[in-house]
């Protein structure tokens, strides 16, 4: 069970136990997903994809394939106008015109009366390919002499930053301790449990409506609308229930999406295209690959002086949301510790691999294993206790970090001593290795769009006495649309049980930046709490214009002065009368402060901000380099705990997904093939893997959120890929600094040979 500590005393919690009705769909197995949707008349798309890491296309030769019985359409990127779109850079086409830049760019689709037939067809299609040089290193794509993947993209320099806060060549030189050491993280891909999937539809009068389950279908809908050249008001996403996101679904897979969709404009009949398991490993957008050469510098006290970094991450052959991820990871853990003096340049190279996106934190879990290893060679090197050395340098509540973050409330030193506390750490068992690690994430993101900072929401009072809410911020199985309800009810006084949350279609729901950066929570339940806040102001008027008498509601029950009661159900007909069918709305806007940040990044960059703390516990065979992970203490700061089953939910499936990428994930490439595409080959956590994890909430009330609560669902597993390379680190006596960290790794660092 988790431990709840608390700062401040609370309400007892009454309704943790609610879960929206979506929920019992799913175990029930009667919720529609997307491999589950069909339309009348809808046909089957698949996509020929290129061999070769980099060629040139000659020609398509499609022969004879529209002629073949039950296909309809074929495509290729030459019947297209070439116009690239992209999510930071535009430099995608929907199909390849001239160029395949990995092993997996789409050259060519078909449409078909049933997947076998599609499948057929696509085979079908001869390519001549003429074949060009590729690159697969980061670091040698940047070299001047290297294959050149994009024209306007020199040495293969997607994205690069460089960073100076303070003057670190003078704590250096100051500094009475310094550590270094390179780190390196493969991609990894989030392993959502449905491939990807959608089923578009375009007629005359609706236009074009895709529906697949995506994190921000707003933000989709306008890349696409932009890239296809349609109105966007002629653009509708419908989401089916997702299974999984995990950040791998923020922008889903756009191709796949623009191809059903000029599919369906071409036959005039609903397309559906799904990827099949190996297609997702292949195009399915997973976490950039990093490697990070770090430096701290110290004073004999423990005190950090600064910090050096020189990253290189890879982008794959396009961009996505690569460079964000790349701007996360190089600062984002800047502000766990107070570093005054930072150097930093980091750099994002194009290669002729699978493109990349985010997962989850946005690369911040990669800068956590680095630098979190880090600390814990300088404590060796000092002499002082890794825990000590974090709670002398974290940040506490009023602090300005050195990128300018503004700390409102934190309880990272709580979280500190609460995860050591639990796994034992001044009380160690021997032959058992003891790892801790600390985080940061932004709560409530302000930084995708300065003009479109937060959120909106409605509350409806409908004729049966229920309420409806709209929002545009998606549930993808974490829990949102269960929080919201919990919000709106606390304000309303009314059971959770007669408020239902939608939120699945841009026709209908209120615009959203989308489910990213820890904003569903912070932001979008904010906007709900204010829509519920209106909407019981508007019944009280009403209510009391009905009777002629001043009224109150106090637990979802209206009483007037002179001690009538009136139920919500004649309310709702009252004004639906005077109105002649209109419903009692109410509109809900959060707007935070505009959050000003100059050219190098500097500024408050979100709402507020999520602290956490991991303690591991393993044991290592120094024969074998086997590991054992025992236990993983995950204590958070994510302000009040609004729903406790969703709040628990998280910790155990991020710190699972944490201890993935720790000890068991990454991508493997042979010449630019993914060598490991399948679930048999790819190896993620089994429920035989997961150790014992222990939630710990600090509840430390944020003045910003939604009752005091602050986001938990991507900060989850960052701090495990620290903690478990630090016990690790401390039960081998070596350290692996590449992760996955394996047995074989292990096994090779204690013999002292260089791993590869």
């Amino acid at each position: 069970m988790p431990i709840i500590t608390e700062n401040i005393t609370r309400e007892k919690k009454t309704e943790t136990d609610f879960q929206s009705p979506e929920v019992w769909t799913k175990v029930t197995g009667k919720a529609v997903y997307g491999n589950d949707f069909k339309l009348p008349g809808m046909l089957y798309g698949k996509i020929l994809r290129s061999p070769h890491p980099h060629a040139r296309i000659k020609k398509i030769n499609l022969g004879s394939v529209e002629a073949m019985p039950g296909v309809y359409a074929s495509l290729t990127g030459a019947e297209l106008p070439e116009r690239p779109y992209g999510i930071v850079f535009d430099d995608e086409l929907p199909l390849a015109a001239e160029l395949v830049r990995y092993i997996g760019d789409e050259v060519a689709a078909v449409a078909a009366v049933d997947n076998e037939t599609a499948s057929k067809a696509v085979e079908a299609i001869n390519v001549d390919y003429e074949m060009l040089p590729a690159v697969f290193s980061p670091r040698e794509a940047l070299k001047p002499d290297a294959p050149q993947l994009h024209e306007k993209f020199k040495d293969n320099l997607a994205w690069e930053r460089n960073l100076l806060r303070g003057d670190s060549d003078k704590a250096f030189r100051e500094a009475d301790v310094i550590v270094e050491n390179t780190f390196t993280i493969p991609s990894v891909h989030s392993t959502y449990l449905e491939p990807t999937v959608c089923v578009a539809a375009d007629d005359p009068y609706n236009g074009l409506i895709i529906h697949t389950a995506v994190q921000s279908p707003d933000a989709v809908r306008v890349i696409i609308a932009k890239a296809l050249e349609l109105p966007l008001s002629k653009v509708r996403i419908v989401g089916p229930v997702m299974g999984g996101g995990f950040g791998g679904r923020v922008y889903g897979n756009l191709k796949l999406y623009m191809i059903a969709s000029l599919l369906a404009i071409k036959t005039g009949r609903p397309v559906k295209m799904q990827l099949t398991r190996e297609e997702e490993f292949l195009v399915g957008r997973p976490m950039i690959a990093a490697e990070m050469h770090l430096k701290m510098g110290f004073k004999n006290d423990g005190t950090i002086l600064a910090r050096e970094a020189d990253i290189v991450t890879d982008n794959g052959a396009y961009s996505a949301q690569a460079p964000w991820v790349s701007k996360t990871l190089s600062e984002r853990n800047d502000s766990v510790y107070h570093i005054p003096n930072i150097k930093t340049r980091v750099r994002l190279a194009y290669t002729n691999k699978v493109p990349t996106g985010q997962y989850r934190a946005y690369g911040n879990q990669a800068a956590n294993f680095a630098t979190e290893s880090l600390l814990d060679m300088g404590a060796v090197k000092l002499g002082i206790d890794p825990l000590k050395l974090r709670l002398k340098n974290c940040v506490k509540t009023g602090d300005t970090t050195v990128h300018g973050l503004k700390i409102k409330s934190c309880a990272l030193a709580e979280c500190l001593k609460a995860a050591a506390e639990e796994i034992g750490w001044y009380d160690r068992k021997k032959g058992y290795g003891y790892g801790i690690s600390a985080a940061i994430h932004a709560s409530g993101s302000l930084v995708f769009d300065k003009n479109f900072r937060g959120a909106a929401a409605l509350a409806r009072l409908e004729l049966d006495g229920r309420i409806s809410i709209f929002s545009g911020e998606q549930d993808y199985g974490q829990g949102a649309h269960a929080t919201f309800t919990l919000i709106a009810s606390r304000v309303l006084g009314i059971s959770p049980e007669m408020i239902t949350v939608y939120s699945r279609d841009t026709l209908s729901s209120p615009h959203s930046i989308g489910a990213l950066g820890n904003r569903q929570t912070t932001i979008g339940g904010k906007a709900v709490q204010m829509a519920a806040k209106r909407l019981r102001e508007l019944i009280v008027l009403t209510a009391a214009d009905m009777l002629e008498d001043p009224v109150v509601m106090e637990k979802g029950t209206l009483r007037s002065a002179s001690d009538r009661i009136v139920e919500l159900p004649l309310v709702a007909y009252h004004y639906h009368s005077l109105t002649c069918g209109l419903s009692l709305i109410g509109e809900g806007r959060y707007v935070p402060e505009p959050s000003e940040y100059d050219e190098t990044g500097y500024g408050n960059i979100a709402v507020t901000y999520s602290f956490a703390a991991h303690g591991a516990v393993v044991e290592v065979d120094k024969t074998t380099g086997a590991i054992t992970v025992h236990k993983i203490v995950a204590a958070h700061d994510s302000g009040k705990i609004i729903n406790q089953i969703s709040a628990i939910g998280q910790v155990f499936g991020g710190t699972t997904q944490g201890l993935g990428m720790s000890c068991y994930e990454g991508y493997l490439f042979n010449k630019g093939e993914v060598a490991n595409a399948s679930l048999a080959d790819y190896r993620i956590p089994t429920s035989l893997d997961v150790p014992d994890i222990t939630p710990i909430f600090i509840e430390n009330e944020d003045p910003e959120g939604p009752y005091g609560a602050k986001g938990l669902g991507e900060i989850v597993q960052i701090p495990v890929l620290g903690a478990v390379a630090n016990a690790v680190a401390d039960a081998a006596g070596v350290r692996v600094t590449d992760l996955p960290i394996t047995a074989e790794k292990v096994y090779q660092a204690l013999s002292g040979w260089e791993c590869e």
